[in-house]
Formats: C-alpha cells, structure tokens, sequence
C-alpha cells in the first residue's frame, strides 16, 4: 500500500496549510457562536464542521493539483454542490410557512468562507465570517422593525400558486384563491 506522505511531508503540509484550517476555525467559531445564541439548527459544531470541511477540500484540491497536478477548481465546485443539498435539507415547509432559510444561507455561506480559507484567503475569510455574524445579528431587529410597518407588510400578504397564478391571501380566516393573475 503506497502512502502519499511521510512525517517531514506531514509537517511539510501542516506547516503549510495549518494558517488556512486555523482561520477556518476562527471564521467558524465566529459564525458558529452567533447561531447558538439565536438557537438556530446550524450552531457551532455544525458550523465549524462545515468550515473545516470546506476548507479541507479546498486544501487537498490545492495540494493534488500542486502534487499531481490538474485543476483545483474542480473540487470546490463539487463542494457548492455538496453544500447547496445540505441546506436545501434545512428548509422545511409547513402549512404557510417556510423555516431554515436564514440558516440554508448560513451553511452556504459559511462554506464558502470555508473554500475562500483553504485557498489561502485567510484574512478575507474571517473578515468576511465577521461580516456575516453581522448581517445575522444587525439585521434581525432591522426585520422586525420593518415587519411592523404595514406598508410592507401588504408585500407579504400574498403568495403565489406556482402552477395556477392564483393569488391566495395569507393569515386572513376564510381566505379564497381570487381571480387576480399577475
């Protein structure tokens, strides 16, 4: 069985890429931290796991195509893929409402920073997971605010029928599919 590394390849590698899994960690935390105070589904260990994750493919997709050679981009968009089946399984419908896509953006994005890091972008990578642990926290009360106003409320009142058009009016007891197309 052939081993692709030895101890001093090891320490090669960790010397290398240590820098990148550890702003990984960092921007992980820093996201992750914020969804267990708001107790969201995506909180810190599925937040770092998903950073680490990112980030470690996008080293190896580095390190092959360094080694071997061939297209490191390959391997990262595999990781958009992966990414996007994940938080589509957050999302979960019910009656009226749709829960997790806050937390679907967060599992993409923090993926994204993941793949930003293990390309070696270490300080845009915790930049960018402070700027969205801001978006999270900043924009939350900015929501309910603004859900409070009823000039935009009568936006969300609405939904739309995929397959007739139909507009259905929403939380009103009683309420029809109307005539109304768009």
């Amino acid at each position: 069985m052939e081993v692709n590394e030895d101890w001093p390849a090891f320490i090669k590698m960790l010397s290398l890429y240590g820098p990148r899994l550890l702003a990984a960690i960092v921007a992980g935390s820093i996201i992750g931290l914020e969804g267990e105070l708001s107790r969201r589904a995506a909180g810190l260990r599925t937040t770092l796991l998903i950073m680490i994750g990112s980030c470690l493919f996008a080293i190896l997709s580095v390190a092959i195509a360094t080694r071997f050679g061939g297209d490191p981009g390959r391997i990262a968009a595999q990781i958009v893929t992966g990414i996007g089946f994940l938080g589509a399984g957050v999302i979960m419908h019910e009656g009226d409402h749709i829960f997790g896509i806050t937390t679907a953006s967060t599992v993409f994005a923090t993926a994204a920073i993941g793949t930003t890091t293990g390309f070696g972008y270490i300080y845009s990578g915790v930049a960018l997971a402070i700027i969205v642990a801001l978006v999270l926290i900043v924009f939350r009360p900015v929501r309910k605010i603004v859900q409070k106003f009823s000039f935009f409320n009568r936006f969300g009142d609405h939904a739309y029928r995929a397959k007739t058009g139909e507009r259905v009016l929403i939380g009103q007891s009683g309420a029809t599919p109307t005539d109304e197309k768009n």
